[in-house]
């Protein structure tokens, strides 16, 4: 549930049921589905915290999981609490560990192996709600850079700010343009540390904005920075391609697979100095061949694709099972 929402609602031929909070959603699951005299099959979707279906689940039941967790506990919670997240996750998922699983990038398959996931696992397409731009929009000039995405730790945003500072000693102009809202003693820290660098001129926080002026500080920008620790797929650089917007991002999981190397951007260690040489040589030569397949390349993020993707593995994954 939350705030201005109604408690059931049919939509499009579907019911939806809204209950309890962060915390007490899962029990208030538990209680609903106990209630039910039958249902056809379960899909348990996880974001961190599972329903843990296998427990009490009667029918055949499907796990969807975007990405694990992971390093994201160290970067979100200090000390014990992160030590402990990150040792508690292949734990509290192990109930899963024989569970047809549906996920969306080859880097999500292969960290859910490694924490000994042996059940079936499918791989279906991302699907973005950002209208494609016919063509290549005209460009910011300087250059511009964006950022885009929940201002938290686990995103390293300031990797970003030090590139902007090896930028500026390239010769490098531009701004860079930090979009989206999130933890307040982050931001602080980020403008602090673009303040101490001599960079509060070239690197603006605009926070949550509106949808139509996220679309053109995407249009604008010529390339799309992302240095997060880990994504399940870097929904950002799918956004931003719709747009012509190439994206240099760090080789970490999920990230390295949302990005064709040496076509729609580049990926690159994780490292700002890499990050920095790495947009420099983009925007020094070939840039607008890399803009071009960005673009093309954003036209299979479909959500019929998705649809029928999502379905035709559930469908395999319960006739498996």
């Amino acid at each position: 549930m939350y705030p201005g929402a109604l408690s059931r609602e049919h939509r499009g031929g579907v019911l939806y049921v809204r209950d309890g909070n962060q915390a007490t959603v899962h029990l208030r699951a538990m209680g609903r589905y106990a209630g039910r005299i039958h249902h056809d099959v379960v899909i348990d979707q996880i974001n961190t915290v599972p329903f843990f279906t296998p427990f009490y689940a009667k029918e055949k039941a499907v796990a969807f999981i975007h990405q694990l967790a992971r390093e994201v506990w160290l970067y979100e919670f200090q000390g014990i609490i992160g030590r402990l997240g990150y040792f508690a996750e292949p734990i509290y998922l192990w109930p899963y560990r024989k569970i047809p699983i549906i996920t969306v990038s080859q880097s999500s398959c292969e960290s859910l192996r490694q924490i000994g996931m042996r059940g079936d696992i499918r791989i279906i397409p991302e699907a973005i709600d950002e209208l494609r731009d016919p063509e290549i929009p005209e460009k910011a000039s300087p250059c511009e850079i964006v950022v885009l995405g929940r201002l938290t730790p686990s995103k390293r945003i300031e990797e970003s700010i030090m590139a902007v500072k090896h930028l500026r000693a390239l010769g490098w102009e531009g701004v860079l343009n930090v979009v989206g809202g999130g933890d307040e003693r982050y931001r602080c820290r980020l403008q602090n540390l673009a303040r101490e660098l001599g960079l509060s001129h070239h690197v603006v926080f605009h926070g949550r904005v509106t949808e139509e002026r996220r679309r053109d500080l995407l249009r604008r920008a010529s390339v799309l920075w992302m240095t997060s620790v880990r994504e399940g797929w870097g929904l950002a650089v799918s956004e931003a391609a719709a747009h012509g917007t190439p994206a240099v991002v760090y080789d970490v999981p999920g990230l390295r697979e949302s990005v064709n190397h040496g076509s729609t951007g580049l990926v690159v260690p994780p490292d700002s100095l890499a990050l920095a040489r790495a947009t420099l040589s983009l925007f020094d030569s070939g840039w607008r061949g890399f803009a071009a397949a960005a673009l093309a390349d954003a036209a299979r993020f479909d959500w019929n694709a998705t649809a029928k993707a999502f379905a035709a593995a559930v469908e395999e994954l319960v006739h498996l099972r």
